[in-house]
């Protein structure tokens, strides 16, 4: 927020010249188009926008491989409705060819009402109405693998924490070959199906723009179930047995506040 206050009008303006010019832009056109159409179009409404200046080469992105101890913090939450945890891990980012292992561990762990997490803790003990697990496909650095679980309304947040922690601990490189074959058709699935559509986030245009803006790649879009297919039980399993560690995860407890009730007192009275 520091940053953000302290941020000027020209600062804000130059920001925008550098990084929304054409030398740092990638134009998509996906559809039923006609080329030499398509081409002149671009030229005319994009030809005449000048470069901006160089981009900034990017801050180095390297981090150690784990974050090295656990951190844990609480939050009181007046607005929360019922109590919640988060436990994040550092995990490889999506251009390390660990990255599609990545996608397919979170998947098992807390993805839908097969994962680990939701027959644990939905089904069989029941101290949560929600679980989740999900990475941000972060490219450079490191990435963030998340699991998280919401407790039902007056419940306990320790207890909370302490079933999710408990789960967790048990994942020390235990998959099974099932386990990884339906998440990998999972993860298909939803690659192939966001290409059914030729805009929006997962569509053609966007995969072909995220290939080349990311990896320097348009073929990009043409690789990614291959990168699925190649993840072994191995791999999987060496994954969760090095980054699901105590010493590579940060806690975040959120605690529902009741708030203080408010006496109004009559005229004449006390």
């Amino acid at each position: 927020m520091d940053d953000l206050s302290a941020a000027t009008v020209t600062d804000v303006q130059n920001f925008f010249r550098t990084y929304y010019a054409p030398n740092n832009a990638v134009l998509v056109i996906a559809g039923d188009i006609d080329v030499p159409s398509a081409k002149a179009l671009v030229r005319k409404h994009f030809g005449g926008i000048p470069r901006g200046p160089a981009v900034p080469k990017l801050a180095s992105m390297s981090v150690p491989t784990t974050i090295g101890r656990e951190q844990r913090f609480v939050v009181n939450d007046p607005l929360a409705p019922s109590p919640a945890v988060f436990v994040a891990y550092r995990v490889p980012p999506a251009k390390d060819k660990r990255g599609p292992a990545v996608d397919l561990l979170g998947s098992i762990v807390g993805s839908g009402r097969s994962s680990r997490l939701y027959d644990a803790l939905v089904r069989k003990q029941q101290v949560a109405t929600q679980v989740g697990g999900f990475n941000f496909g972060l490219v450079d650095g490191a990435d963030m693998l998340v699991f998280n679980a919401i407790g039902k309304p007056g419940a306990s947040a320790d207890s909370l924490e302490k079933a999710l922690l408990g789960e967790l601990a048990t994942l020390g490189g235990n998959f099974t070959q099932a386990e990884l074959d339906r998440v990998r058709a999972q993860e298909r699935f939803a690659f192939v199906n966001g290409l059914q559509v030729t805009g929006g986030f997962g569509g053609r245009a966007d995969r072909l723009a995220e290939g080349w803006t990311f990896y320097r790649d348009p073929n990009w879009i043409n690789k990614v179930l291959g990168e699925f297919d190649r993840v072994s039980l191995a791999d999987l399993n060496a994954l969760a047995r090095e980054r699901l560690v105590p010493t590579n995860r940060v806690i975040a407890v959120y605690v529902p506040v009741k708030k203080a009730a408010t006496t109004t007192s009559s005229p004449g009275t006390k």
